[in-house]
C-alpha cells in the first residue's frame, strides 16, 4: 500500500478499504469549453441530454451548435435505385433531422445554431470541428450499429474531447475517471481527472478513480518450462508491483486534485478492458471519463483499443479525451 498522502481518498484494494484524511475545497475544472458541437445521433429517448449540454454551455458562456447528419447513399445504391427515389429519400431524411434539431434547439440557449447535412456522420462532425474550432463534441446514441460505428470513428479521429450521453434513470451522478499513471502520460491523466472533477462540480454526485495494473510476464513466470520463479518470489514481486502502482496513483491524484472533499480510488489487478466495465456495473457508474490514445510499450496499454473495447461493454455515458498534441487524420472540408 502507498503511504498516507493526507488526501480525501478512500483506497480500495482486494476489497479492503483504507481511509485517508480529507480536506475541503474543490478541484479546478479541466477547462472552460467555449465552442460546443452537439450532434444528437438519436433524436429521441434522451431528453436529459439537451439539459446537460445547455447547462454546460450556460455555465461556460459557450457557443452551442447543433448538427444532424443524414447518411449519404452509397455509390452502388445510387447506381441501382431510381435517382428520383434516392433524392426524395435524402430530402425526407433531411427534413426529419431539421425538425428534430429544431425541437432540441428550442430547449437550448437562444443563440444556438442548428443545421442538417448529408454524408458520413463521423466525418462531417470532425470536419466541422476542424473548420469551426469546436472544443467539445457531444453525441447521443440509440445504440444501433451505425451509431456505434460513428462513435468509434469519433474516438479514433476527433481532435477534441467526445462526450457520449446515454439515457439513465439514476438520480445520483457517479463519475469514474480511468487513469494510467505512466509518467509519459502525465498530461493526459491530469486532463482525465480534471474533466471528471468538473463533471462532479457541475452536477454533483460521487467521484471515483480507477487504475488497473498487471505484472508483466506473470503468466510466463508461473507456468513456463523455460523460466523458473518460486511462488514466494512471485508473490513478493506482485506485492512490490502493487505498491509501486499505488504510490504512482497517489502521487497523480495528489498533484492533479490536491483538495477534493470526497474521492474514492480503486486500484485493481487485471486487464483494463475487462475490469473497468465490471467496476462500472458494480458501482453503478453513469459517467466514465477516459483517454483514447496513449503510447504503447511494455508498461503502457494501447488505450485506443482499450477505450473502444470498454465502450462496447459499458452502457453509461462516456467522455473520451485525446492526449495533448493529437492531430486528426481528417482534413478540413473545403467548400
Amino acid at each position: 500500500m502507498a503511504g498516507d498522502l493526507s488526501l480525501p481518498v478512500a483506497r480500495y484494494v482486494a476489497g479492503e478499504r483504507q481511509e485517508h484524511p480529507s480536506e475541503t475545497g474543490n478541484a479546478t475544472p479541466m477547462q472552460r469549453f467555449k465552442n460546443i458541437l452537439f450532434s444528437p445521433l438519436a433524436l429521441g429517448g434522451n431528453p436529459a441530454a439537451i439539459r446537460r449540454v445547455t447547462e454546460l454551455a450556460l455555465a461556460n458562456g459557450a457557443e452551442l451548435t447543433l448538427v444532424g447528419v443524414a447518411a449519404e447513399p452509397t455509390g452502388l445504391q445510387r447506381l441501382l435505385q431510381r435517382p428520383t427515389l434516392i433524392d426524395a429519400a435524402v430530402h425526407a431524411e433531411l427534413v426529419r433531422l431539421e425538425r428534430g434539431l429544431q425541437r432540441w434547439a428550442a430547449q437550448a440557449p437562444p443563440s444556438t445554431v442548428a443545421s442538417a447535412d448529408v454524408g458520413d456522420p463521423a466525418l462531417r462532425i470532425i470536419e466541422r470541428v476542424l473548420a469551426d474550432g469546436h472544443d467539445l463534441v457531444v453525441v447521443t446514441s440509440d445504440e444501433d450499429r451505425d451509431d456505434r460505428a460513428t462513435i468509434r470513428r469519433l474516438l479514433r479521429k476527433c481532435p477534441c474531447p467526445v462526450w457520449v450521453i446515454r439515457p439513465t434513470r439514476a438520480r445520483t451522478q457517479r463519475v469514474l475517471a480511468a487513469v494510467n499513471p505512466d509518467p509519459s502520460e502525465a498530461a493526459l491523466n491530469r486532463s482525465i481527472l480534471e474533466m471528471a472533477a468538473s463533471m462532479v462540480d457541475l452536477h454533483g454526485g460521487e467521484f471515483h478513480v480507477v487504475h488497473t495494473w498487471e505484472l508483466y510476464g506473470e503468466a510466463t513466470m508461473r507456468s513456463s518450462a523455460f523460466m523458473r520463479v518460486p511462488a514466494t518470489d512471485l508473490d513478493a514481486l506482485l506485492d512490490e508491483e502493487r505498491a509501486k502502482h499505488g504510490e504512482a496513483l497517489d502521487e497523480l491524484v495528489a498533484t492533479s486534485l490536491p483538495a477534493r472533499a470526497t474521492l474514492r480510488v480503486h486500484l485493481v489487478k487485471g486487464p483494463a478492458a475487462a475490469l473497468i466495465p465490471a467496476l462500472v456495473e458494480r458501482l453503478r457508474i453513469n459517467v466514465l471519463v477516459m483517454g483514447t490514445v496513449a503510447r504503447t510499450g511494455v508498461t503502457a496499454m494501447v488505450m485506443g483499443n482499450t477505450a473502444e473495447r470498454v465502450l462496447d461493454e459499458v452502457r453509461c455515458s462516456v467522455i473520451a479525451i485525446k492526449p495533448e498534441g493529437f492531430l486528426s487524420p481528417i482534413s478540413p472540408r473545403v467548400g
